[in-house]
């Protein structure tokens, strides 16, 4: 059933997403955590450091999502780059409302965090396949 499920290329290109998405959070934690934690400036600037690292995590998604995950070859990166921020920006004022809207009527975090990344997880993958990186016409 695995081997089945694997076969599948969209089932493959949303787990390399999975991977891009684990791999550029890291990377954008840290970023934030080694720049909060070693520099006085940055702890006291903890937005600064944040919007760094967010810049640091969005750099490597987008790179790593053009290439591996979409396996994009259209040479208008300014239009690609500026497509996939919007998507992103917009997963995560999604993630922002989710937050605000279901932490009052769930009381947990944890499930209420849960369910934000799983609906921006599915937005992101889907607004990066359909809009950002989409095939130009006549392109396979």
């Amino acid at each position: 059933m695995i081997r089945r499920l694997l076969a599948n290329p969209n089932i493959r290109q949303f787990l390399r997403f999975v991977v891009v998405g684990t791999a550029s959070t890291a990377v954008d934690w840290t970023i934030f955590f080694s720049l909060t934690s070693w520099s006085p400036w940055f702890a006291n600037r903890p937005l600064i450091a944040n919007a760094l690292a967010f810049a640091g995590g969005f750099t490597n998604s987008y790179f790593f999502n053009r290439r591996w995950t979409f396996r994009s070859t259209d040479v208008q990166h300014v239009r690609q780059v500026g497509r996939f921020l919007l998507v992103t920006l917009v997963g995560l004022g999604l993630s922002e409302l989710i937050v605000y809207w279901l932490l009052p009527f769930t009381g947990s975090r944890l499930l209420t965090k849960t369910f934000a990344v799983a609906v921006t997880l599915w937005w992101n993958f889907a607004g990066g396949r359909f809009w950002a990186f989409r095939k130009p016409p006549g392109n396979p």
